[in-house]
């Protein structure tokens, strides 16, 4: 573990378990988004910025957006560096940018993430931290992904989801995580098994709550949006209210 730039960069390793991978022995997206979510954790805490902090501040980081791309192989047994780099806030959008690297110095994947700060009490968004919050971070950002996605009016229901316990986080709400895990699951295995995932973006758009049940809504995108060889599809989820929580791009290579 090191820290560089006076707590502004954040470097972890791990390797690659078995539970993480799929079928294929690489690693699934959602493995990929827990490491993030981890390292991002212990960054903080390593700075002092700890739960205790967020809940005397009544305060909370909220995912707004995550774009994973997957650059080369990932694969069980395989010892990979992470590095994490925040950036000071854009108006209320606090972005951290999280590389991955092979033993060999090759960046294989990366994820850029999206979060806004809450007012737990109110459930506002806050343009600026609280100041006994102390907020260290203030690097520039150097690096972004594209988070388009595409505009689907008739996508088809092909499931449903229920946001049971073990998905869930401390706020009792479907963890940041779970949502590629149920991208992927709504997807044919032409795609997931047989060809490469090279990119996904999500867009958190309202909290699923332990208990609900999510439609899940999936279209497989033209070859005017998806240019060949690459395909693409677009997932959403709604709950029982019809309140659409996430909305999903998943990219694929032969």
């Amino acid at each position: 573990m090191q820290n560089t730039e006076g707590y502004q960069q954040y470097e972890e390793s791990f390797i690659v378990g078995q539970y993480e991978c799929d079928c294929n022995g690489r690693i699934k997206a959602g493995a990929l988004m827990s490491q993030c979510q981890a390292i991002s954790t212990n960054h903080c805490n390593s700075i002092g910025m700890t739960i205790d902090v967020y809940h005397k501040t009544h305060t909370v980081f909220l995912l707004a957006k995550a774009s994973l791309e997957i650059y080369g192989e990932i694969c069980v047994g395989d010892k990979i560096r992470m590095v994490t780099r925040p950036s000071s806030p854009n108006r209320a959008v606090y972005s951290r940018y999280t590389r991955f690297f092979n033993e060999q110095g090759q960046e294989v994947a990366a994820q850029d993430s999206k979060w806004v700060l809450v007012d737990t009490d109110t459930r506002k968004i806050l343009r600026n931290p609280p100041e006994e919050m102390h907020f260290p971070f203030n690097l520039p950002i150097e690096k972004e992904h594209d988070f388009t996605i595409p505009k689907v009016r008739d996508a088809q229901k092909v499931n449903t989801e229920r946001v049971t316990y073990s998905r869930t986080d401390d706020n009792g709400h479907l963890n940041n995580t779970q949502y590629a895990d149920i991208l992927l699951d709504n997807l044919p295995f032409s795609a997931t098994v047989e060809k490469t995932l090279r990119k996904m973006v999500i867009n958190y758009h309202s909290e699923a709550k332990m208990g609900e049940e999510l439609s899940i809504f999936v279209k497989e995108l033209d070859e005017e949006t998806i240019k060949a060889p690459m395909i693409g599809y677009y997932v959403s989820g709604e709950n029982e209210s019809g309140k659409k929580c996430f909305e999903g791009l998943a990219v694929f290579e032969s």
